[in-house]
């Protein structure tokens, strides 16, 4: 009998993939039609609290924020109490990952419940790196959107798209977006959008104003529209921000001029104990060409310099991404949409905030694999939950759909999180996770690596280069001790010997229970056996 057979019992599967020795994350593809959420208790619960018919999704993503930058999970740098409104009235994740800190191939993970490798995006742009395929994504493949609008939902997407597809071909019956990764947040063109309700015709539309402000306002007319219309919607508003040029509102330019931002303990961070990865990356915040620092400055007064300019735009511009969560959220209540709306809340990738001296993402390190996520689910979720149960990007979609009373496709890798919400976390739940990323290209340069991160470690591969780093979390939450010692021909530091051979298990059997044929196999090898 194969893993994949429907009638293959739930016992059966977790012993032949080993998940009760080393929690690993069982998708319903793995284990046929077996549900783990307590479907009679939601339906009796959705009927105590008067939700009127399936309810209505407001999907939120926001781009490149940490999680050390919103006051909800304990940031006193800037105020963001919008969000943190979505956190008090449902429950909050703290354990929360990308599976590959990128825009692109993680937008598309989260719409599809699977890892790049399977939904195409293996990187932002449509080029081959390293022998894998160029990145590609299939607009009628199952994704969250598609399924919802054949279950009668009205769908729509707002704001950044940044796939090679139609999104009325994925599925979306109304969308707009604006060509690109990013900003300028006030250029007034580029913007695309389909001609009409359930139309594919993409026309090329002018809009003046910043750009978060217009998304938020088109999906709010958008929501008052479906209201109208008497079906639910699904609403995805996709924020740009804070991604470069991180060009805040005009309001917003000089709030913090006069505030010092803490560099971080790692800001000086000399990768001496990292593999070359870190070294040759081209993400150092000295480097930053964003900002016109003066030609006067040495290289540590320009690292300085253009770290707090930095601060001061990365800020401004989350400010005006927290305003219109609260728009989002003053709407809702005053149409009387908000008990019958949940809210997901979920981030495509971390960011680094000067941490070990950068900026952007990419790497594994927890800057860039964490990110937030929060769920609002009136008359399910208590206001003010917050759990440790973990929860990947591939999470997203099953749960949506899992919300919506939808049966969950087979070929999603991911696991909804109902049963977390009433505190009745599976035994079986995660308690590692596997991450992989491919993107090797101008401007930053960030080698290909694969890794798994448990509730303590962390173990990388750098594999193009044969180079490997591992972290004890617990007693290194910095990640700036790599375990894998150089000096002693990449033999693992004495005391930890078991936890390596534990990771390098885990490491292939992830990579194999996700289907995942890219990259080189799991290999540690001596140091220059692979040039």
């Amino acid at each position: 009998m194969g893993i994949n057979d429907r009638s293959i019992s739930r016992k059966a599967a977790l012993k032949r993939l080993g998940g009760l020795t080393l929690g690993l994350p069982f998708a319903q593809s793995a284990i046929g039609n077996i549900s783990f959420e307590n479907t009679k208790q939601i339906k009796r619960l959705l009927k105590k609290n008067n939700f009127k018919g399936k309810p209505n999704i407001l999907w939120i993503t926001t781009e490149g924020v940490p999680i050390n930058a919103l006051g909800c999970y304990g940031s006193q740098i800037a105020p963001t109490p919008n969000i943190d409104r979505i956190a008090k009235g449902g429950m909050l994740f703290k354990n929360s990952f990308c599976n590959n800190a990128l825009c692109a191939p993680s937008r598309a993970t989260l719409l599809t419940g699977k890892y790049d490798h399977l939904n195409g995006m293996l990187s932002n742009y449509d080029f081959a790196s390293n022998g894998e395929p160029a990145s590609t994504f299939d607009p009628k493949q199952e994704n969250v959107a598609r399924i919802l609008k054949d279950n009668g939902y009205n769908t729509a997407i707002v704001g950044k798209w940044h796939l090679p597809a139609n999104p009325g071909e994925v599925g979306f019956d109304n969308f707009i977006y604006k060509e690109g990764a990013g900003g300028p947040y006030y250029k007034s063109t580029g913007y695309k959008q389909n001609a009409s309700f359930g139309s594919t015709k993409t026309e090329d539309k002018t809009y003046e104003g910043y750009g978060t402000d217009i998304f938020t306002n088109m999906a709010i007319n958008w929501m008052r529209d479906f209201k109208s219309m008497g079906k639910p919607f699904f609403m995805a508003l996709q924020f740009f921000n804070d991604h470069r040029p991180f060009d805040p509102p005009h309001k917003y330019e000089h709030i913090y001029d006069d505030h010092r931002f803490a560099e971080p303990g790692t800001f000086w961070d000399d990768y001496k104990t990292r593999s070359s990865a870190a070294k040759i990356a081209h993400m150092s915040v000295e480097d930053m060409p964003d900002f016109n620092a003066p030609e006067d400055l040495s290289g540590r007064q320009r690292k300085q310099w253009n770290y707090q300019t930095y601060m001061r735009h990365f800020f401004g511009t989350l400010k005006s991404q927290d305003d219109n969560v609260g728009l989002l959220l003053d709407f809702l209540d005053k149409t009387g949409l908000a008990d019958n709306t949940i809210i997901v809340f979920t981030g495509d990738h971390g960011f680094f905030l000067g941490d070990h001296g950068w900026f952007d993402k990419r790497f594994m390190y927890e800057q860039a694999l964490r990110v937030p996520w929060m769920i609002r689910y009136p008359g399910v979720i208590k206001p003010g939950s917050v759990t440790d149960s973990w929860v990947q990007s591939i999470d997203n979609a099953p749960t949506i759909l899992d919300m919506a009373g939808i049966t969950i496709p087979g070929d999603m890798q991911g696991r909804s999180l109902l049963p977390i919400f009433q505190n009745n976390t599976p035994g079986d739940w995660k308690k590692s996770m596997y991450y992989h990323y491919y993107e090797f290209q101008a401007p930053h340069w960030v080698l290909p690596h694969y890794g798994v991160r448990t509730e303590r470690f962390k173990l990388m591969s750098f594999y193009t280069i044969n180079e490997w780093e591992m972290y004890d979390l617990e007693k290194d939450p910095d990640e700036m001790d790599n375990l894998i010692d150089e000096q002693l021909g990449y033999k693992v530091r004495a005391g930890y010997e078991d936890q390596l051979k534990d990771l390098l298990q885990q490491l292939t059997e992830l990579k194999k229970y996700y289907k995942d044929d890219t990259g080189l196999p799991v290999n540690f090898r001596p140091k220059n056996a692979f040039n």
